[in-house]
């Protein structure tokens, strides 16, 4: 039997990191504060802009947007897949793109409902049936059952039955737009007209949009929501934060787009394009929230996960434990305010434990100090690189200056140091928390701290487990952080500084 049946489960908690794949996660979804306002109105719906970092909840916040249609009255469409043709780049996307590929998403989601509520179809104008095979000849011509599964695979906001409709009616070869027709009554379009038509078409792009949002009202729905999410992970955009917001730029900049009458767009986008981002921001007119963790929220979740998967028998990690030791704590603070973090540490912890011993009932607190340090290796390498990763356990402490790196660490200029120091802050491993005065210098010098909770931990991997912690961790009264830093590290005489805000911490 697998260990995650021996410890209580039906199916093993950890095995997924894409919220995209997670069967339960409306039952551990934990809103943040923002959420609702996120979700908003849809007799008067408002675009908004999320922003956070990879793995902290983008694409659940999405799916939870998606699982509120229904109940609040709008189409929630998904735009999460740019695929590029073999010649095109990211200069080659203009507003046109994007908006081509939601009126296709848009058309196929309302042609849907319509297989649903035919009486809807019957009763449209005559106007609005000559739009509806304009339409259809347009964005569906050239499609086949094969083409359009792709797209309806990323229809995540459009119930499976909903969808039954092209599954049972349209074959794998099969022509889009010949069964659409013919579904809906529509008669067909002459080439010559559909070819004059389509390029009128392609000059009002924003016009269709308020074509479709008719048809939506037509069905019932008050307004049609816009998730774009997942720009940052196609080929063209990878790990680069500034291509990734060139891909999207044109939705974003385009203000009257994002006001649009019946419509709202909601980016869940990776945090690092804020840089890139800024230059166009208009918080005015586009709300943006940053999505953050903290570790009662994140502990909050991973109780609720750990329900989920055992039937309510489990509430936390600790109840996995030989001996309770707070451990859900632990698992906490080195996630860095990372939910998929905290995923992997659990799976973490699960295999070595399996490794050692599958058939055991308990988890042996060894278990998770070793977990914790082969996790943190793995995801201090995965973020920073493995000479950023030698660097730091090289230095040996969580705290310096730039003397103590030059002339104790790498035996290196002082001008050395600060580009080293400069490189590691600009990756976000390390912060400037403040300045501090040392007998070495006539005036205070700048004090430098790891933020990172698995690097922290890295340098002090010889610790056990709850001893680091017990020495480690000191709360900001002022700002609630988890400060992971031992004060022994601070110059005598010289507070200790919070990394977050920059108070003195007891």
């Amino acid at each position: 039997m697998a260990l995650f049946n021996n410890l209580g489960f039906s199916k093993h908690p950890f095995a997924k990191t894409n919220a995209d794949e997670e069967e339960f996660l409306e039952q551990y979804f934990v809103p943040p504060p923002f959420f609702e306002a996120v979700v908003g109105d849809s007799n008067d719906p408002s675009s908004a802009i999320v922003l956070a970092p990879r793995g902290a909840g983008k694409t659940a916040q999405r799916r939870m947007v998606e699982g509120q249609a229904f109940t609040n009255g709008y189409l929630a469409v998904t735009y999460d897949r740019f695929e590029f043709s073999a010649s095109q780049s990211l200069a080659d996307v203009t507003l046109q793109y994007h908006l081509r590929n939601i009126i296709t998403r848009i058309l196929i989601s309302l042609l849907s409902y319509m297989a649903q509520h035919m009486d809807v179809a019957k009763n449209l104008t005559k106007d609005e049936k000559k739009e509806l095979k304009l339409f259809i000849h347009s964005y569906l011509g050239g499609m086949t059952g094969s083409n359009l599964q792709e797209i309806i695979q990323e229809l995540k906001g459009v119930p499976e039955k909903i969808k039954e409709f092209w599954k049972n009616n349209v074959g794998f070869l099969e022509s889009v737009v010949n069964v659409a027709l013919k579904h809906f009554d529509l008669d067909s379009v002459d080439f010559p007209e559909a070819k004059t038509e389509a390029k009128k078409l392609s000059e009002t792009y924003k016009h269709q949009l308020e074509i479709l949002y008719l048809l939506a009202k037509k069905i019932g729905f008050h307004s049609i929501y816009v998730l774009i999410d997942k720009p940052d992970e196609t080929e063209q955009t990878g790990n680069n934060p500034e291509k990734t917001y060139k891909l999207i730029q044109p939705l974003v900049k385009d203000l009257e787009l994002l006001g649009l009458n019946g419509y709202c767009f909601k980016f869940f986008l990776w945090d690092r394009i804020k840089p890139f981002y800024q230059k166009d921001a208009r918080p005015d007119r586009v709300t943006e929230y940053n999505l953050k963790w903290n570790r009662k929220s994140l502990k909050q979740a991973l109780s609720l996960r750990i329900k989920a998967y055992s039937n309510n028998v489990h509430n936390s990690f600790d109840d996995l434990m030989e001996s309770p030791c707070n451990v859900d704590d632990v698992i906490c603070l080195l996630s860095n305010g990372s939910p998929r973090n905290m995923v992997r540490l659990c799976e973490k912890i699960f295999a070595v434990q399996s490794d050692r011993d599958h058939n055991a009932t308990k988890i042996k607190l060894n278990v998770v100090d070793f977990a914790s340090i082969d996790y943190c290796e793995m995801i201090v390498k995965e973020n920073y690189g493995e000479q950023i990763c030698k660097d730091i356990q090289r230095i040996g402490r969580e705290l310096f200056t730039t003397n103590f790196v030059a002339n104790e660490i790498l035996k290196i200029s002082t001008n050395g140091a600060r580009s080293k120091i400069k490189s590691w802050t600009d990756v976000g491993i390390i912060s400037e928390i403040g300045k501090a005065s040392v007998s070495t210098s006539n005036k205070p010098v700048n004090l430098y701290c790891v933020v990172d909770s698995a690097a922290v931990r890295l340098i002090n991997r010889v610790k056990p487990i709850l001893e680091f912690i017990d020495d480690s961790l000191i709360i900001c009264e002022c700002c609630d952080t988890d400060n992971l830093v031992n004060v022994k590290l601070f110059p005598e005489d010289n507070p200790p500084l919070c990394r977050s805000c920059g108070r003195q911490v007891k």
